[in-house]
């Protein structure tokens, strides 16, 4: 099995708790379709692989790309946590703090990505756009990190992408001969259709696990957070 078994899916692709928050720009069918459509069609060539058992396939309506990471309740560790909150605080009280201190942060006029390549196992990776988009969505991420404390180890070298499955178990050689085939297949496709991904601005969300990321307004029907 992959480190997603145990923590974020069970060894049969249901999802565990793995409750957090983030921060997030959604992959919105309405207002992105393009988009949405490419990257659904890409998950459904990959459960088309007779590979596709060992992996677990989001949901589509929790596609979306994360701006910056947060915090994780299974992932404790002074390096991926904000050094003005106790590694024993509470979600809730996560959430309170990154309520006040993540808003105040001015987003981003526009966030314009494109496609890059595919990258496994099964990720969307995104470029920007535009030099003007690279500056202000970095500075943006400076900005969080300064208000919230949280600067991860790949803070500067963080990498965009869209989601689309977890690996559960890792693959064998005629496997990963099929894999790599599926990935050319789809990379050929989204390099000619994919056009811009320009979602609106980012938003702070939370979770329970990664199957569903609930905007504040929603975060009472959280099951992990006490909220």
């Amino acid at each position: 099995y992959t480190s997603a078994v145990g923590s974020k899916f069970h060894a049969d692709g249901s999802v565990r708790p793995f409750a957090g928050n983030t921060i997030i720009c959604t992959v919105n069918a309405q207002h992105q379709p393009v988009v949405y459509e490419q990257a659904l069609a890409a998950q459904q060539t990959l459960q088309a692989m007779q590979c596709s058992d060992k992996y677990a396939f989001l949901p589509p309506e929790s596609f979306h790309m994360t701006v910056m990471e947060l915090i994780c309740d299974q992932v404790r560790t002074a390096s991926n946590w904000s050094d003005r909150l106790p590694l024993t605080a509470s979600l809730e009280q996560t959430d309170r703090f990154f309520i006040e201190t993540v808003l105040p942060s001015p987003a981003p006029d526009a966030i314009r990505r494109r496609y890059s390549h595919m990258r496994q196992p099964g990720l969307i990776a995104l470029e920007p756009a535009d030099e003007a988009t690279a500056t202000a969505l970095g500075a943006y991420r400076d900005a969080v990190a300064n208000a919230t404390g949280v600067r991860f180890p790949n803070h500067d070298s963080y990498g965009y992408h869209i989601s689309l499955v977890y690996r559960l178990v890792e693959l064998t050689a005629d496997e990963q001969e099929e894999v790599d085939a599926t990935f050319g297949e789809i990379d050929q496709r989204l390099r000619e259709q994919f056009g811009r991904f320009e979602p609106g601005h980012p938003a702070l969300v939370f979770f329970d696990n990664m199957f569903e990321f609930l905007s504040i307004d929603h975060r009472h029907k959280l099951t992990t957070h006490g909220a």
